[in-house]
C-alpha cells in the first residue's frame, strides 16, 4: 500500500529538491509503521502543501521528519492540524519560525499528553502570530522549559499578558517571551500549579496497572472551571492537567 501512495505522488516527486527526496525516502517506511495508508495521504499532501508555500526545502525536510514523532504522541489525526498551523502562520512569520513551531511540536505533544490539548498549543500560536508575532521565535525557543512548569491554560494566560503588554513596545515584548523580564518571571511563577499530570502519568499507570491487573488509558484535558468532574469518553479516563496543592498536601 506504501509503495502505491508513493507512486500516485510521482509528479510531487519528480519536482522535489534532492535533499528532501532523500529525507522523504530515509523517513517513509518508518512513517508507513506508525501510519495508515489515510494517514499517509495527509502526510504527503501536507509536504506538498509546504513546498508549494516556497519557503525552502528546511521547511519540508523538518515536516517529515517530525510529524511520524507526532503520529506516535497524539495519532496521524493530528497531521492536517500541524500542517494547517504552519500554512497560517506562513502569511505572518517567517520560515524559520515555521520550522522552530514544526521542530519543537513533538516535545510539546510529550508535555501536553493530549491531541486535543495541542490543538489549543496550535491555536494559541496562531493568535499570538497575529497578534504578538516577534514574541514567537523566543517563545518557541524555551517552549520544553514552560510547559514544565505550566498547563497550556498556564501558558495561554501568561502568552496572552505578554502579548497585550507589550505589543507595541518590541524590545519589551522580545524580553518578556525570552523570559528575561521581571514582569515575565512573575507572570510564569503566578501561573504555576501544583502537579503537572503528565509528570505523574507513568506512575499512575504503573500503580492502577498493579492494584487491577489491567491497563488504564489516562490523559490530561484543561480543568479551567471549579465543577470538573474527570470523565470517562471512548475508554478514555480525562483527569486534570495539573492539581494545586490543598493545605501542604500535594495534588497528585
Amino acid at each position: 500500500m506504501s509503495k502505491v501512495i508513493l507512486e500516485d505522488y510521482a509528479e510531487f516527486l519528480e519536482k522535489i529538491a534532492p535533499e528532501v527526496r532523500d529525507v522523504l525516502d530515509a523517513t517513509f517506511q518508518d512513517a508507513a509503521r506508525v501510519i495508515s495508508p489515510a494517514g499517509l495521504k495527509d502526510y504527503l499532501d501536507g509536504a506538498k502543501a509546504l513546498c508549494d508555500l516556497g519557503r525552502g526545502n528546511d521547511l519540508v525536510v523538518t515536516y517529515l521528519e517530525v510529524m511520524p514523532q507526532m503520529a506516535k504522541e497524539c495519532g496521524e489525526d493530528i497531521i492536517p492540524d500541524c500542517v494547517t498551523a504552519a500554512m497560517k502562520a506562513s502569511s505572518m512569520t517567517s520560515g524559520e519560525v515555521i520550522i522552530l513551531l514544526l521542530s519543537t511540536l513533538p516535545n510539546v505533544a510529550r508535555h501536553l499528553g493530549d491531541a486535543q490539548l495541542v490543538r489549543g498549543y496550535l491555536t494559541l500560536i496562531h493568535q499570538l502570530a497575529s497578534t504578538a508575532s516577534r514574541g514567537l521565535r523566543p517563545m518557541l525557543m524555551h517552549i520544553d522549559g514552560l510547559l514544565s512548569k505550566l498547563t497550556l491554560s498556564g501558558l495561554r494566560r501568561w502568552a496572552q499578558f505578554g502579548a497585550k503588554a507589550y505589543r507595541r513596545d518590541y524590545n519589551n515584548l522580545t524580553s518578556y517571551f525570552s523570559l528575561e523580564s521581571a514582569d515575565s518571571r512573575a507572570m510564569l511563577e503566578k501561573e504555576r500549579r501544583g502537579v503537572l499530570f503528565i509528570k505523574v502519568q507513568r506512575k499512575l499507570n504503573f500503580y492502577l496497572r498493579a492494584l487491577w491487573g489491567r491497563d488504564f488509558f489516562i490523559r490530561p484535558t484543561g480543568a479551567e472551571y471549579t465543577d470538573f468532574r474527570p470523565y470517562v469518553q471512548d475508554r478514555i479516563l480525562y483527569v486534570p492537567d495539573a492539581l494545586d496543592d490543598i493545605e501542604g498536601i500535594e495534588g497528585l
